[in-house]
Formats: C-alpha cells, sequence, structure tokens
C-alpha cells in the first residue's frame, strides 16, 4: 500500500514539474500604457555660412506617448512586442531673429526582453521608429520623415495588471540625437 501511494506521489510531482511552466504564461496578454517626460533633441543643421543661422541645436522639451504590445511571460523573464505613438515636444530656435518651431513625432516599434525580479522588472528594449519632423517660421513650412533605429532600458513596479514604468529611449535620427526619460503606467489585461 505504501509503495502504491508513494508511486501517486512521484507521478504528481512529475506532471506538476513538466506543468508548472505552463503557469508561468497566465501573466501573458495585452497590455496598454502612456508615459510622459523630458525628451533632448540634438541636431546638426550645417553651416551655412550664413550669419544669424546656427550649425546646431540642443533644446529640451516635454515629451508624451502612448503604446499597446503583447507580454509574452515566462518563468524568470518576458519578451513583449510593442507599438506606439511619441510626440516628442517642439523645440524652438532663433533664425535671423525670427522664432522656428520644431514639431518632432513618430510612430514606434519595439522588441523587448526582460528580467523579472519579483514585483520589479528589468527591460531593455530595441526597435524602429518612423519620424516626422514639421518645421515652422520664416514664412514657410518644411518637413522631413525617416525611419531610424532606437534603444532603451527601464524598470517597471507592478501590483496586480498594473505597472508604473520608468524608461529611457534613445533615437538615432537623420542628423539629430533624440533621447526621452519617461514615467508612466502600464495595465496589462489578462
Amino acid at each position: 500500500m505504501k509503495i502504491g501511494v508513494m508511486k501517486i506521489c512521484v507521478c504528481m510531482l512529475i506532471c506538476q514539474s513538466m506543468l508548472g511552466p505552463l503557469t508561468a504564461w497566465a501573466d501573458s496578454g495585452f497590455y496598454v500604457g502612456g508615459s510622459a517626460g523630458g525628451a533632448a533633441i540634438e541636431a546638426s543643421i550645417g553651416d551655412t555660412g550664413i550669419p544669424g543661422i546656427p550649425s546646431s541645436f540642443d533644446e529640451d522639451e516635454t515629451a508624451y506617448k502612448l503604446f499597446a504590445g503583447y507580454q509574452f511571460d515566462m518563468p524568470f523573464f518576458f519578451l513583449a512586442a510593442e507599438g506606439g505613438y511619441v510626440d516628442l515636444g517642439k523645440p524652438t530656435i532663433s533664425v535671423l531673429e525670427t522664432n522656428v518651431s520644431f514639431d518632432f513625432t513618430g510612430l514606434n516599434l519595439w522588441a523587448i526582453a526582460g528580467l523579472e525580479l519579483g514585483p520589479v522588472d528589468l527591460f531593455a528594449k530595441l526597435g524602429y521608429i518612423d519620424w516626422d519632423v514639421k518645421a515652422s517660421g520664416l514664412g514657410q513650412g518644411i518637413k522631413d520623415n525617416g525611419w531610424d533605429p532606437g534603444y532603451g532600458a527601464g524598470l517597471s513596479v507592478g501590483v496586480g495588471p498594473i505597472s508604473i514604468r520608468g524608461e529611457y529611449e534613445f533615437y538615432d535620427l537623420n542628423n539629430a540625437d533624440v533621447s526621452m526619460l519617461s514615467v508612466g503606467v502600464v495595465y496589462l489585461f489578462d
């Protein structure tokens, strides 16, 4: 009789060890969020040789983003695919005693990998941004756009389906470097 109970217990332990990793997928799912913070924009305009036209600018702006994604939760780490809209602000510079403003926006797509450390998650992200810049001033509007790489890192602290996320992102745009430091909220749908 004792051997029969022992066999049942061993079988239950084996089944639990095989099915255990499947229960870790319970936190997988779609998520949405938003963040706000600051963006630093450093751009090289180039030397025009005309007095009053700067060759570069370095401005800080208020920025925000909205995003959605899907998280694949596994034991001790997670993977996610995320897309979103980012508004990197509207820096203004003086050109020939006239203010010229640049409106930086973009759509981004990220691959995210992270470590789960209890209620705290550390993550890194790699992706691309489809950016658009509109310059206005001097009586005319100028537009430029492109598709360039980005990367970032951050940490989130969560209780239940809600997390507070802090992160740093860097975009290597055509003739400009843009970085964003933000704090936001994420809601994970189970």
